[in-house]
């Protein structure tokens, strides 16, 4: 597999969008078609890259300054985080018929969540997630400016943390590549920091935060979008983190702060689901309450609590874009999304 083929799943989303934006400029709008392109193509270009061969692929394309590297890569993380994000979106880009300049911001923060997770280090995520979190403030401004949201600050708070820990390690390790920052590095209260912004990124707190806002809104779809593609990028953060630490983090209280941050999150998240007045209400739970249990999965550290981690994201990411379809009137749909969203099997 050449190296290059790294470039697409970032590249086919950044296409699609400017292809959709020149010809919306000229007064045509190409619909779902193209949109839904760009999403599948960018799906079906991180299959054709891991799948045949099923390790690492790495494109370096130069230098960012100061000894940090534009590096790309793809493995196991990157093709279990892709799809996480780029299906959800493929299937709302394929499924809900949105405005041209809705669609290309849709591709824009697709590419810019490809190129945060496939980032080789800790500075080229930083600036890929920061681009995120704006990317989705505009969409969600340019869609309904009276409609609550999250604001570029709390949202670009996370990112900025990221990237002081990316320049630290550049000065006290040398680099700030996933794979070649020393362990000694990561000491304490660097990580604390590293952690602290993962939680901001992702809004892992026992309280409502901006997830439950968003299904408030009037219309889901960028609210949707916005949630597909910031959401999951603060549990890749913690993953890559057992990455930089060489299997482990610095000290194992770090993995219990973190899995008892997720389990009050987890609980406070079904507690006020309980107590939800409406149907919209219960589904701005949902999201959060997978969440909690996903971060304290991936606190235990172990194989298996990763794995488990990342299934309980997976299915927190299939239901972003299950719920974001749901009719407003009630059906089928309606009830077997919310028995799915509450854990009972879907067999029943």
């Amino acid at each position: 597999m050449p190296s290059a083929a790294v470039l697409g799943p970032v590249v086919i989303p950044l296409l699609a969008a400017a292809v959709i934006a020149a010809v919306g400029l000229a007064r045509f709008d190409l619909g779902r078609t193209a949109g839904a392109g760009g999403a599948w193509g960018c799906v079906a270009a991180l299959l054709a890259v891991w799948l045949p061969v099923r390790s690492s692929v790495e494109l370096i394309l130069g230098q960012l300054g100061y000894g940090s590297a534009l590096d790309l890569r793809i493995d196991g993380v990157t093709f279990a985080f892709g799809l996480m994000i780029a299906v959800p979106i493929a299937v709302l880009l394929t499924l809900q018929p949105r405005a041209w300049p809705q669609t290309a911001l849709s591709l824009l923060a697709l590419a810019a969540a490809m190129a945060a997770v496939e980032a080789g280090g800790v500075v080229l995520t930083a600036i890929a997630g920061g681009t995120v979190a704006t990317l989705a403030v505009v969409m969600l401004e340019t869609e309904d400016p009276r409609a609550p949201r999250p604001s570029w600050a709390l949202l670009l708070a996370g990112w900025l943390g990221v990237a002081w820990v990316g320049v630290i390690l550049q000065v006290v390790g040398g680099t700030a590549v996933y794979t070649a920052v020393p362990v000694a590095a990561i000491t304490g209260p660097v990580f604390a920091v590293l952690a602290a912004s993962a939680v901001i990124a992702s809004c892992l707190f026992p309280w409502r935060t901006w997830l439950a806002v968003l299904w408030r809104r009037p219309s889901l779809r960028a609210a949707a979008v916005t949630i597909a593609t910031v959401y999951p990028l603060g549990f890749y953060l913690l993953i890559r983190a057992y990455e930089l630490g060489d299997g482990r983090y610095p000290h194992p209280l770090f993995n219990v702060g973190l899995a008892v941050l997720g389990i009050a999150a987890a609980f406070a998240a079904a507690a006020r689901a309980q107590a939800a007045a409406t149907r919209r209400e219960f589904f701005g739970e949902v999201i959060p309450g997978f969440g909690g249990f996903a971060l304290t999965a991936i606190a235990i550290g172990t194989p298996l609590g990763l794995v488990a981690g990342l299934i309980l994201l997976a299915t927190a990411s299939a239901l972003v874009a299950c719920l974001a379809l749901l009719p407003d009137r009630a059906g089928i749909a309606s009830v077997v999304a919310v028995a799915a969203a509450v854990g009972l099997p879907p067999g029943l």
